[in-house]
């Protein structure tokens, strides 16, 4: 067919085997990091091919298209998570659509304060505790464990318990939902590596923070273990 290829103008067979290797790429993309470099990206699609074909004892050789099929689903997942956790931003947090000025101002003021000190992860209704705002476990629901079917309920070598990278990830994309209300009212902000890279490092800095603060507690594990069970 003309135009780039798509699964779609490959056999069945080989569609099987795109399908896993798809949701193996984006495990390893949850937890060792959603924005590889371009060598990181192709080795882990040519990874994430040879693993799908090993799991259906099958054996196709990858090509140039292949792969570049395979790596386009990291901008897919990230947009992904960006796109599902967006429509809970204004009701966690308690943005408006309005013209009117006092709410544009509210709204501005709101964005800030949620930002400041990563205020945005602490539940809103008095809850002070770092990671317990409610949009965490909606965003992990609603982006992996929709069904029986979704990642998170299949993959539980990536998901179990919940990474703490595609943690971060969530929360980056949670942040960039707010910035898009910075100017008092929601316009579309692109949810780019070059822009939202170094947001990313901070929320996996904070997390490694939280764990050594509360190790002896077992706050980080036990969170993460609780967003897998929940989702499940």
């Amino acid at each position: 067919s003309k135009g780039r290829p798509k699964a779609a103008d490959y056999e069945p067979s080989v569609r099987t085997i795109f399908g896993m290797a798809w949701a193996l790429y984006r495990g390893r993309l949850c937890t060792e990091g959603p924005m590889p470099d371009r060598m990181q990206e192709v080795t882990w699609a040519k990874l994430a091919w040879n693993e799908a074909c090993k799991r259906l004892h099958t054996q196709v050789a990858y090509d140039a298209e292949i792969l570049k099929m395979i790596t386009s689903r990291g901008s897919h997942l990230r947009g992904e998570v960006k796109t599902k956790v967006r429509p809970y931003v204004a009701d966690e947090y308690g943005f408006e659509t309005s013209t009117k000025q006092s709410v544009i101002d509210r709204n501005i003021m709101l964005a800030r304060e949620l930002k400041k000190d990563f205020a945005f992860t602490r539940s809103p209704d008095g809850n002070k505790g770092l990671y317990s705002a409610k949009i965490i476990q909606k965003g992990v629901n609603t982006i992996w464990f929709r069904d029986k079917k979704d990642e998170g309920v299949l993959y539980p070598e990536f998901y179990k318990p919940f990474p703490e990278v595609a943690f971060a990830l969530l929360l980056t994309a949670i942040e960039s939902c707010i910035d898009e209300w910075s100017s008092g009212a929601q316009t579309n902000k692109m949810f780019t590596v070059d822009e939202y890279q170094d947001v990313l490092d901070e929320h996996l800095n904070n997390l490694a923070d939280f764990d050594e603060h509360t190790k002896a507690q077992g706050l980080l594990p036990k969170l993460l273990s609780r967003l897998h069970d929940n989702g499940r």
